[in-house]
């Protein structure tokens, strides 16, 4: 275990050197989508989408799913089959903003990464691939997190707090946070990288959570519900994932990667 410790502190050491000297451009929009929003209310389990915004070929919408008793059971985000075509050649960042319904009492919005070339290091995680944060700050508290805040970025939260088998990286990401991965990953496991499920923290909490995963691998169409090792405790109420999905559907033709099977926790 030690040997994969030292293994993911290096590889991910380069890694976030890379992140944190990228300038990636940063898009937002309030364009509204069509929906029959009537259907929708007719369902079982209620979703409520926020803004889209144009990718690749198509668009994205951010999503809130709740029950009849308006309880969240769900936050993810949606992306149109054309979303994965004739995307930018270069790195390009995306912030969506969820609509106000149950869980955004907690989540408040996404930060997805479209990395075209990959990033460092090479041989693990330099192939095309998409990072969907979901924040629980602000956009603007997000957007704070500077450079030189290693005080903040050092901070760990307490041990009963962190799942396990996470280990984090040293360093951080101006308006993102610490990075914390999975040692379990098939990258660290002798596999490849297709997907993986990151934490991120700043000034000893958790502020987002995030799956990565390649294009070739949505591209896949999969059909995936992964199970999230959890902590002892939480720190903050909240509405925690106990899994995350990655799936395709045909109709109508979108991939869905989505924070899964909420439940609401106390802060102790």
């Amino acid at each position: 275990m030690k040997t994969i410790r030292n293994k993911a502190l290096i590889v991910l050491s380069v890694f976030f050197g890379f992140l944190y000297s990228s300038c990636q451009k940063e898009i937002n929009s309030e364009q509204p989508i069509s929906g029959n929003q009537a259907t929708l209310d007719r369902r079982p389990v209620q979703t409520f989408y926020g803004p889209t915004i144009p990718i690749g070929e198509g668009v994205a919408r951010a999503w809130v799913s709740q029950n009849p008793n308006g309880v969240p059971i769900a936050v993810g985000i949606n992306l149109s089959e054309k979303a994965l075509e004739n995307l930018p050649g270069d790195p390009r960042q995306f912030v969506f903003n969820f609509p106000n319904h149950g869980a955004t009492h907690f989540f408040t919005h996404m930060l997805v990464d479209w990395n075209p070339q990959g990033h460092e290091p090479a041989g693990v995680y330099d192939v095309p691939h998409f990072d969907f944060h979901f924040y629980t700050v602000s956009n603007s508290f997000r957007l704070g997190i500077g450079p030189n805040d290693s005080t903040q970025f050092a901070n760990e939260p307490d041990s009963q707090y962190v799942p396990p088998m996470y280990l984090r990286i040293p360093g951080g990401v101006p308006q993102m946070g610490a990075h914390w991965i999975d040692l379990l990953s098939d990258e660290f496991n002798g596999g490849p990288f297709t997907k993986t499920f990151i934490l991120g923290s700043y000034d000893g909490e958790f502020i987002f959570w995030e799956p990565m995963i390649t294009r070739a691998y949505l591209l896949s169409h999969p059909d995936d519900n992964i199970p999230l090792r959890q902590p002892t405790t939480y720190k903050n109420d909240g509405w925690y994932p106990q899994s995350y999905q990655i799936k395709y559907s045909d109709r109508p033709g979108e991939y869905s990667i989505a924070l899964t099977d909420l439940r609401f926790h106390q802060g102790q």
